[in-house]
């Protein structure tokens, strides 16, 4: 009798802990969508890594909704929400095609705060001082394994880590945010360059 009270006494407080493990994770991601609720527009600096190489380094310009202006030392990535704009300043050539939500990629907020949370197992751990979720899809919508994201004290995100069988591990770092400046629309526009190679695909 004593030994079917001790296992019933560690199935429950198994069963709890678990049960505050997920309530804290829940707490963390909506604590992380309200922040986002807040948002209007954003600059923040950014450096990708992908199998502990750089690859890229620049800023990043978000606006609600679907606007985004991407500036490395090669490249001008420019979104109006209708059409997309991929400049390679060094070939000076530009690549004009319609704007794909379903092809948002690892800088859409959107999908990292709203859209992949729905559609993932949640765990949540603390690393240094943040916490970290990681999502873990169990849908077929998603090809990777799992995502890492980095919550700083003031609920935005530090760092995304995708890892990934077929390309490996893609490491995105964010720092010095920027919040609610009234980007202007006129951003998020581009006028290629005169003598620039033009591929309109639209």
């Amino acid at each position: 009798m004593k030994n079917i009270i001790r296992i019933f006494i560690a199935i429950i407080f198994i069963f709890a802990t678990t049960t505050f493990s997920q309530n804290d994770a829940d707490k963390v991601l909506n604590d992380l969508q309200t922040k986002f609720d807040t948002i209007k527009d954003l600059s923040v600096e950014f450096t990708q890594s992908g199998n502990g190489k750089n690859k890229l380094a620049g800023m990043l310009f978000l606006k609600r909704e679907n606007k985004l202006r991407i500036e490395t030392k090669n490249f001008i990535i420019v979104t109006d929400g209708t059409t997309s704009w991929n400049y390679n300043k060094k070939e000076n050539k530009v690549i004009i095609s319609n704007y794909d939500e379903n092809d948002p990629g690892v800088f859409s907020i959107k999908e990292l705060v709203y859209e992949l949370p729905a559609e993932s197992d949640i765990e949540l751990s603390n690393e240094n001082g943040q916490n970290v979720l990681t999502l873990t899809p169990n849908s077929y919508n998603y090809s990777f394994d799992s995502a890492k994201l980095w919550i700083n004290e003031d609920n935005l995100i530090s760092k995304v880590v995708l890892n990934d069988a077929a390309i490996g591990i893609v490491k995105v770092k964010f720092s010095n945010y920027q919040l609610n400046q009234n980007l202007k629309d006129s951003e998020f526009s581009f006028t290629p360059p005169e003598g620039s190679r033009i591929i309109d695909i639209r």
